[in-house]
């Protein structure tokens, strides 16, 4: 569903009428810099390796793209693609939206997060309930029937949303590089700052926790001076972030946005539930070029397939789950068996899943 980044088509260094190693507003990709200083040599011998290198890196890089799902590369969704989104409205908003386009991603969305929409309502409406016998209050006896009748009457849709153009993906590097840029502008980088800051009091994994610490780290260094490592975990710590709607994370999306836009790009990868989170989705995305697709169908889904789906891949993320976090507590506590972090590990994730 996505191409490799380096088909030529007509004139070479092009594709698609799209220059590679330019943005769309003119500007050169971090790629684009160090082919043109790699040309600037005098010597023959160094600039055609430093060619070839970079055109061994770019090959290299879409293949890793290609095989594990992340950005290496900038990639393209094609124009038709069919995008699966699972909600509790039968609207379609017109503001940035999370969904899945692969079949796989799909349906483990639909038994996962539709699954957890539901729980969610039935969780509030009991801890609704749990207060208002422990109060006696008349508000508190309203809020549990209100939130009681939600739970009850909660309906799940799946959105079919189609592409109505190519949406390109930037490159971690890409995206890393703007990312950078727009720090300079001091009331983006303190909204990024912020809306960091407030990922990492919400998203409490391990590996959640290392990126934000990373990105905050690297926050303190002056834009112009961050490597591309440093560029990358500000980004992706950003990336995870853009699911919280404070006033101020607000306004670093939009600035975001915006300038991706102006870049050539229409959405992102979802790093946050292709690597951080539990879900371990192939190819989620963050389609935030609303102008480039429209609704296609709604339907309620139907919670017999919701229930079958949420058991397949609810198994399967326990058992991923486990795995690694056995394999990291092994590591933390060398005097304990592997069964035994094991055991401790599936009551941890059982508790936390549901």
């Amino acid at each position: 569903m996505y191409n490799k980044e380096l088909q030529h088509h007509g004139i070479k260094g092009q594709k698609w009428g799209v220059r590679r190693y330019q943005f769309a507003d003119g500007s050169v990709t971090p790629a684009g810099a160090k082919r043109y200083y790699a040309k600037q040599s005098n010597s023959t011998i160094k600039r055609t390796s430093s060619l070839a290198s970079m055109k061994v890196k770019e090959l290299t890089n879409t293949a890793r793209t290609q095989i594990t799902g992340k950005q290496y590369v900038d990639t393209y969704l094609k124009k038709g693609t069919t995008f699966s989104r699972i909600q509790t409205s039968k609207d379609f908003e017109n503001f940035a939206f999370y969904a899945t386009y692969k079949k796989a991603d799909s349906d483990k969305y639909m038994g996962l997060f539709g699954k957890n929409l539901t729980s969610r309502a039935n969780a509030a409406a009991k801890q609704a309930e749990k207060q208002a016998n422990a109060s006696g209050s008349e508000a508190d006896a309203a809020k549990a029937k209100e939130l009681r009748a939600t739970s009850d009457n909660m309906k799940v849709y799946q959105l079919k949303i189609s592409a109505t153009n190519k949406l390109r993906v930037p490159s971690d590097e890409n995206a890393g590089h703007i990312t950078a840029n727009l720090l300079k502008d001091k009331e983006f980088k303190k909204n990024v700052e912020a809306s960091i800051a407030d990922s990492k009091e919400k998203m409490r994994r391990g590996q959640q926790q290392l990126l934000f610490k990373q990105a905050q780290n690297a926050l303190n260094k002056d834009p112009s001076r961050m490597t591309k490592s440093e560029k990358v975990a500000v980004y992706k710590a950003l990336n995870l972030s853009l699911t919280n709607h404070n006033d101020y994370e607000v306004a670093a999306q939009n600035r975001f946005y915006s300038e991706l836009k102006k870049k050539g790009y229409n959405a992102l990868l979802d790093y946050n539930d292709k690597e951080y989170s539990s879900y371990h989705a192939k190819r989620p995305m963050i389609v935030f070029d609303t102008d480039s697709v429209k609704l296609q169908s709604v339907a309620e889904t139907n919670p017999k397939v919701v229930d079958r789906m949420y058991k397949k891949y609810n198994s399967e993320r326990i058992a991923k789950e486990s795995i690694a976090s056995t394999l990291g507590l092994v590591g933390k506590m060398g005097h304990k068996t592997v069964s035994e972090c094991n055991s401790y590990v599936e009551r941890k994730m059982k508790d936390y899943l549901s």
